[in-house]
């Protein structure tokens, strides 16, 4: 009773490095026991049945353990890989939405403003009547306008501009 407080079974003995490898060898070969080689490992090992059988699905538990500790592993490299791959992707969105935005504002201040009495105006001749088709009109010119003398409340959204640097007439 004493020595069962300190894990030791009197009763259970360590298998020795022969009986081991062998057990090991057997189960490099196949990780499932089926009951005829469960006995001839037990005539061969010197040992009981039920001590291969235990042995084996204690096996199995461990190269389970390690088969999910290299599956996690790879799994989590990999995420690693894509999580970088989506920040370049995202750093790269901001730059074209940076270049965008000022395409845009290139674009409207040199279409050609007057200022009459503090109102920015555009002249008539500056804007193509095909520009309308493409999404551009005398108020998002003038909230471009706006926002280049600081006077909007508000910041250039690039999305709402994004048909007009998109479309093939704005190319060239």
């Amino acid at each position: 009773m004493m020595s069962m407080m300190y894990g030791q079974d009197p009763k259970k003995k360590r298998l020795s490095t022969e009986q081991l490898e062998s057990l090991e060898n057997s189960f490099q070969e196949e990780i499932k026991l089926d009951p005829d080689r469960k006995m001839k490992l037990a005539k061969e090992l010197g040992l009981q049945p039920r001590q291969i059988a235990v042995w084996f699905q204690n096996r199995r538990a461990r190269w389970k353990g390690k088969q999910l500790e290299r599956l996690y592993d790879a799994l989590k490299q990999e995420y690693d890989a894509v999580s970088r791959d989506k920040h370049k992707l995202q750093q790269e969105v901001l730059a074209l939405r940076a270049m965008l935005k000022e395409q845009v504002v290139n674009k409207q201040v040199s279409t050609g403003y007057t200022e009459v009495s503090g109102e920015e105006t555009v002249e008539s001749t500056s804007i193509p009547n095909s520009d309308k088709a493409h999404g551009i009109t005398t108020t998002s010119i003038n909230n471009v306008n706006q926002i280049i003398m600081g006077e909007s409340s508000y910041a250039l959204n690039v999305d709402d501009y994004t048909s007009v640097m998109m479309t093939p007439y704005n190319w060239a």
